[in-house]
């Protein structure tokens, strides 16, 4: 029940974790940091995402479920806010500098990526 309950923390702090190493634009300060950034990020993703959804189900039926990825980098905007020592950079992709926003939104794809597979794994 305890693992159940703990087990969604776990896959995001290894995620974050696995991008902090890899991905030069996620930088974390410290453990700490790294703990309460996976903290704040599972609980949005447990408890106002899905109330977020239904109240955008509109908007995300005509967009064909983009609108997602905007609720995402709202929530990663938000734990970057929240968390001090959790920061996601601007980057450059095959040369193009990509700004703030989409830097979100690669970050938010990497997260889904990265998370799936430790899902599988775990």
């Amino acid at each position: 029940m305890l693992f159940s309950l703990l087990r969604p923390f776990i896959r995001m702090a290894l995620t974050l974790l696995v991008l902090s190493w890899f991905v030069p634009t996620v930088s974390v300060a410290s453990w700490f940091t790294l703990g309460l950034a996976s903290l704040v990020l599972t609980l949005l993703y447990m408890l106002a995402k899905p109330i977020l959804n239904l109240i955008f189900l509109p908007v995300n039926l005509i967009t064909l479920g983009l609108f997602s990825v905007v609720i995402n980098v709202g929530f990663l905007w938000l734990v970057m806010y929240l968390v001090p020592g959790f920061l996601i950079q601007s980057t450059a992709v095959f040369g193009v500098e990509l700004n703030w926003f989409f830097s979100l939104v690669l970050v938010s794809f990497l997260i889904s990526l990265v998370n799936g597979f430790i899902k599988i794994i775990i």
